[in-house]
């Protein structure tokens, strides 16, 4: 066996570097994000998303939908925040696909005078039989420092979605 030339060395380690290049590429374009560190279940009969121990002073914040999360419907939505973050400047619901992308739907939350903060959100439908979402809320404090967490939810697809 003959040694490789110069050449076909830098053809093959450039080869190499340009597959596996492309493949961490395409991973950290692909890649989903990472959930923030305060994270709680939604239940779809009831609508009513929790969330428990956190490392932050929302610990109690919920969401209620109306009637359920059910897919393709504007839904009534309502967060509720703990005491010590009732004071928020905004706060916004971000809604994305965990497994598949369908897109990140936004929905600024308007605060009513019971310091709760309502909107209509839609879940869309996805092919898979199964989708997982999240529903990250992202808030604006007092002090107009940005603060986050989130919920998820698995939901399936009626057949005729299918």
């Amino acid at each position: 066996m003959k040694p490789f030339s110069k050449a076909e060395l830098i053809f093959y380690v450039g080869a190499f570097v340009s597959v596996f290049g492309v493949a961490a590429l395409v991973k950290l374009i692909h890649s989903e994000d990472p959930l923030p560190d305060a994270l709680g279940p939604c239940n779809l009969d009831t609508g009513l998303c929790t969330l428990q121990e956190t490392p932050e002073r929302f610990n109690g914040a919920t969401i209620q939908f109306d009637k359920g999360i059910q897919l393709n419907r504007r839904i009534d939505t309502v967060l509720t925040l703990p005491k010590a973050v009732q004071n928020a400047q905004s706060v916004n619901l971000v809604l994305e696909g965990r497994e598949m992308y369908l897109g990140v739907y936004e929905y600024p939350l308007v605060k009513r005078p019971d310091n709760t903060w309502h909107s209509k959100v839609v879940v869309p439908l996805c092919t898979d039989e199964r989708m997982q979402w999240t529903l990250k809320v992202e808030m604006k404090d007092a002090m107009g420092r940005d603060k986050e967490w989130a919920y998820l939810f698995n939901i399936d697809n009626p057949n005729e979605a299918i």
